[in-house]
Order: structure tokens, then C-alpha cells, then sequence
């Protein structure tokens, strides 16, 4: 025995997995999430409506592909007697409890520019510290260059100056110790 039309229920949408990546893929796929949102943010509108005391209408079902109203009785939705408004004022005024009280999810942009920027920190550091290790070789190299040449100085006789040689022996032996 056959399932009757009212009887089957239409499944979610879904992007086959076999279908290769690419620009109609990516949309398929923005469709679905953007069909997941609307509903998620009808359920929550419901559910708060609810809180809050308002009459709700069901939602609009669906039966054979055609959206049929089940009533179209908005005039309960926009009533509004001092009791309700004082009911949504006190809500609005406690503090946020359950699945609203949690940190929103971060979207892929920020992501990728919250990894952005660590990847630029480091990258920065990198930096910095190549540059003082730079600084660091170039002030040893001056100081060798300058004790060569201290160290090469002769009189007009030709003779060396055991006291310049002398002050740089002595700088040698204080950085050892």
C-alpha cells in the first residue's frame, strides 16, 4: 500500500555530495544555509511571541507543494493590553538565560582575519627579532674591524704598539671572565 500524499513528508534540502566544487555548488549551499537561517530566526520569533503572551498562529503548512494558511487571525498578534507590555518589560529587563546567553558564532571572515592577524603578529616578531640579531652582527663586526686595526698599528719605526695591543688583550680577558 502506497503512502498517500498528505502521508509523506518532504525531505530537508539537501546538496548531493557527489556534485564536484564549484560556483553551483557553493550556491546550492548558500540556499540551504540561508533557508536554515530564516527558519531558525521564525522558530525563535515564535517561541518569544509565545513568552511574552501573544496569541501565535501555527505556521503556514505545507500540503502538496502549496502554502495554505491554516487561519488568518493577525488581529491576535497585534493586540497589545497594558498587562502584555508590562509582562514583555519586565522580560526584556532580566537577564538572558539559556542558548541566548552563549558568545554569537564567528562568522568565516572573522576567522580568517582573526588568523590573519596572528599570522601578522608573528610575522612582526619574525621581524623585530631578525633586525636586532642584524644590529647585533653589525656592532660585533665594527668592533673586530676596530680591534684589527688597533692591533695593526706600527711606530715610524715599524714597531708595534704594545699599548694599544695591550688595552685590547685586556678587553678579551674582562669578557672571558
Amino acid at each position: 500500500m502506497a503512502p498517500t500524499a498528505s502521508a509523506v513528508r518532504r525531505s530537508a534540502f539537501k546538496v548531493p555530495a557527489s556534485m564536484p566544487d564549484g560556483v553551483h555548488k557553493r550556491k546550492l549551499e548558500k540556499i540551504k544555509k540561508t533557508l536554515s537561517h530564516n527558519a531558525d530566526v521564525k522558530r525563535s520569533y515564535r517561541k518569544t511571541l509565545n513568552k511574552m503572551g501573544f496569541d501565535v498562529p501555527p505556521p503556514l503548512s505545507r500540503k502538496n507543494g502549496v502554502k495554505q494558511a491554516v487561519s488568518d487571525d493577525a488581529d491576535g498578534l497585534h493586540e497589545d493590553t497594558e498587562q502584555n507590555a508590562e509582562h514583555s518589560f519586565k522580560k526584556a529587563l532580566q537577564k538572558p538565560t539559556g542558548r541566548h546567553n552563549k558568545k554569537p558564532k564567528l562568522s568565516r571572515f572573522n576567522k580568517e582575519e582573526a588568523v590573519a592577524a596572528t599570522l601578522r603578529a608573528e610575522r612582526e616578531a619574525a621581524q623585530e627579532e631578525r633586525a636586532r640579531r642584524e644590529a647585533d652582527r653589525q656592532q660585533k663586526i665594527e668592533k673586530r674591524q676596530k680591534n684589527k686595526q688597533k692591533m695593526t698599528q706600527y711606530t715610524r719605526t715599524g714597531q708595534p704598539k704594545l699599548g694599544v695591543r695591550v688595552g685590547v688583550l685586556l678587553d678579551k680577558i674582562q669578557k672571558t671572565t
